[in-house]
């Protein structure tokens, strides 16, 4: 098993060293998220919790032991890292191909801590780490910096970039990769830019990963290439663009900032009657080693070029905004990723201040549908300038404490949640509930039990819906861990999650170790937080604010979300407020 070098960098001091981590902690943790809190609580958390944007704040960037192998959908690397966005050690994870190439500059994990004097990047290269200047990039977008930093490194270089906004410690800034891909919840890219840390680039030397059963590993390479090609079809064919008619006429489309499940116009942006047919351009965008290539390239008639349109970004940046209108969706979207902003919470914001708009709280923000005053916006917010930029730059939560209106705000321990309502689908009260990153949809994916109308229906609460939302956190801590795209879980069962990890590590994993594994990383995220039950509730409006489809009213009630957390308190092994009991945290290796 090669896994386990890990490369420490102070930028201050201008130094680095490289170690290997234990064959027990990758037992115990895997890699990506799982080391990733194993590192934080080995340098001191929960009690040591440093400003996010404190110079001795680590930023850990992990890949996994199945990165590099071949494995399908194993390209995916976790960012580990105190969010400027809530205040909580947070994580965030990407595609694309900078988790294998990591592992071919002789990298598996990064940890990184101090302030660089002036502007710069970190060139990584046959576990050798070099400081470079990075004058000539501060300032530019994600897009230019990528290329400029991949011409001069090659083609075959990962680049971790950020924009402006990670500039000016916006604090959902994202971190990007390979154009379209990013980092992009929670605010790592302000973490970079509190470093003076522009970019990234890992270079490949050999292409060479080890494994411990390579025959074996083979083998389970064919098997799950051919199974994601059946399982996996829907993503292949509409990528995450398809969720768009599935939302919108099945209602659970957040819409005009929570107000709706259905956005009024929507069949304009429609994936069947409207992307598919006059904007989508014949070229597959894949991360390396996935068979599915769910990235879906767009174009416009307005604006030319190509882009990538994805449902998050659509459901963020139309529904939750108004604006029914593609061009000006692809136009909202491409600027977003530009300037290095999460979408996800870019969005929330911007349909924060069009209903409050609406209510006279903000008279001077752009009204819902208003795309070009919406773009204006976008770069104040990036930016930092004007009253309006300035305060929603700060992210829903701070932005509605300010204005005295947080009643009205929609987010969950300071994150603002993705593209399901809970008061359609209520395996996603529990999933937003406890997720540790706040309103977080892939914490434990409850619209993937819902939507099928699995455990009980989209509406059913109980004991059965519980238990499932509760298995797909489990296997979710492995993917991020391992790491494996969540897309592939219709493929990657536990069995097939021991057989891969296995072959590829020679770790001696069964079915029940390895949920070992994922118990111990969510109870240990939970512990480093300090989460208890008062961190788990649900915005007001959710609670108290039906929402109307084809004659059905839906709103989540004070008593379904307490039975859902009551018995998932239960099962987790935390008390009645939520803290994980002792004989827990000792069962599990934790104390």
């Amino acid at each position: 098993m090669s896994f386990g070098v890990l490369v420490k960098v102070d930028l201050g001091a201008g130094s680095w060293s490289a170690e290997e981590v234990s064959k027990e902690a990758v037992r115990s943790y895997l890699g990506g998220r799982g080391i990733g809190l194993w590192l934080l609580h080995s340098m001191g958390a929960p009690t040591w919790r440093p400003s996010a944007l404190d110079p001795e704040a680590p930023l850990i960037v992990a890949s996994g032991p199945l990165a590099g192998t071949g494995v399908p959908m194993s390209s995916r690397a976790a960012a580990v890292f105190m969010s400027p966005l809530n205040g909580r050690w947070n994580y965030s994870t990407v595609g694309g191909s900078l988790a294998p190439v990591m592992r071919y500059a002789d990298v598996d994990i990064l940890l990184i801590v101090g302030r660089a004097p002036r502007p710069s990047y970190l060139v990584i290269e046959g576990r050798r780490v070099e400081v470079r200047d990075a004058g000539d990039l501060w300032g530019l977008g994600t897009y230019e910096a990528e290329r400029r930093l991949r011409e001069v490194h090659g083609q075959d270089s990962a680049v971790m970039v950020i924009g402006p906004a990670g500039e000016s410690l916006v604090p959902f800034a994202s971190i990007n990769h390979e154009t379209w891909r990013q980092f992009g919840r929670a605010g790592g890219g302000a973490v970079m830019g509190s470093k003076n840390l522009k970019a990234i680039v890992f270079v490949p030397g050999s292409r060479y990963v080890e494994a411990s059963d390579p025959e074996r590993l083979w083998d389970l390479v064919s098997q799950m290439t051919e199974k994601l090609r059946i399982v996996a079809t829907g993503y292949r064919e509409r990528g995450t663009l398809g969720t768009i008619d599935a939302a919108n006429g099945t209602g659970f489309f957040p819409s005009l900032y929570w107000s709706s499940v259905s956005l009024p116009g929507w069949e304009r942006i429609s994936w069947h009657s409207s992307i598919r047919a006059s904007y989508l351009v014949p070229h597959r965008a894949t991360c390396l080693h996935c068979p599915v290539a769910c990235h879906k390239l767009v174009t416009s008639r307005l604006w030319g070029g190509l882009y990538e349109l994805e449902y998050e970004s659509t459901f963020a940046l139309a529904g939750l905004t108004g604006v029914a209108d593609p061009d000006a969706l692809v136009r909202l979207a491409s600027l977003a990723d530009d300037l290095g902003l999460d979408t996800i919470t870019l969005g929330n914001v911007l349909g924060l201040a069009a209903y409050l708009a609406e209510k006279g709280v903000l008279p001077d923000a752009p009204r819902f549908g208003d795309w070009k005053g919406m773009e204006s916006l976008i770069a104040d917010i990036a930016y930092r300038r004007g009253r309006l930029g300035q305060l929603l730059s700060r992210g829903t939560a701070a932005a509605a404490r300010e204005l005295g209106v947080e009643g009205l705000a929609i987010h969950v321990k300071g994150l603002e949640p993705a593209g399901y309502d809970p008061r359609s689908l209520k395996g996603m009260i529990l999933t937003y509930a406890v997720a540790e990153r706040g309103a977080d949809h892939l914490w434990s994916s409850g619209y993937a039990v819902d939507i099928p109308g699995q455990a009980g229906g989209r509406q059913a609460t109980g004991p059965e819906k519980v238990r499932a939302v509760m298995d797909l956190e489990e296997r979710n801590a492995i993917y991020d861990s391992a790491l494996l795209c969540k897309f592939g879980r219709g493929a990657y069962g536990w069995d097939e999650l021991v057989d891969v990890i296995n072959a590829a590590t020679g770790l001696g994993h069964t079915k029940e170790s390895l949920r070992q594994v994922a118990q111990r990383i969510i109870v240990l995220h939970r512990w480093l937080n300090g989460t208890t039950i008062d961190d788990d509730r649900l915005p007001p409006r959710w609670l108290k604010e039906p929402v109307e489809f084809e004659g059905s009213r839906m709103v989540v009630t004070e008593e379904e979300w307490a039975s859902m957390i009551s018995l998932y308190y239960r099962l987790r092994g935390y008390d009645e407020k939520g803290v994980p009991k002792r004989e827990t945290l000792e069962a599990l290796g934790i104390l």
